[in-house]
């Protein structure tokens, strides 16, 4: 084998492993898609938290204990983002390791739904849609289109009248 064949040989091999190791290694990262329209939080704006959490401190955690973050934020806040009524929005985290990720919209009146939690393992990718005063979840979100309708089983026979 000549000489140029074994370089040109271990340089496709050298840029394949620094393409893989590059790929490999690049951060994971959760986008946050915020529809938010122009009747949410009476009209005004309002901060989004997003933090990486522990499930039972998610569920200890109260509206004021989020909004705190806002101006102190520790180490579990991955961002804080105003939310301007009338507009989308999208947000790029880093992923944490190993811990759940809480999405808080801090309302100035909620009513509902006000924070969110996605559990591990994390989507690559998440929509959100604001209501006046609360996040649009099951319960409040539009009914899913309907499956095409199948075919009724026959029904079975009728015993006889005796």
């Amino acid at each position: 084998m000549s000489a140029h064949r074994r370089s040109s040989g271990r340089g496709l091999l050298g840029w394949l492993f620094a393409a893989l190791l590059a790929v490999g290694c690049a951060p994971a990262h959760l986008t946050v898609n915020i529809k938010s329209p122009a009747d949410s939080n009476e009209g005004r704006p309002l901060y989004m938290v997003i933090r990486e959490v522990d499930p039972k401190q998610y569920l200890a955690d109260t509206y004021v204990d989020v909004a705190a973050k806002v101006v102190t934020p520790d180490k579990t806040v991955l961002q804080t983002v105003v939310i301007y009524p009338g507009t989308t929005k999208q947000v790029r985290v880093k992923k944490p390791p190993e811990l759940p990720v809480a999405i808080a919209f801090l309302f100035t009146t909620p009513d509902g739904a006000w924070q969110t939690l996605l559990d591990v393992p994390l989507p690559e990718k998440v929509e959100l849609e604001l209501l006046e005063n609360r996040i649009r979840t099951g319960a409040n979100a539009p009914p899913s289109p309907q499956p095409a309708l199948q075919p009724a089983a026959p029904a079975a026979p009728e015993k006889a009248a005796k």
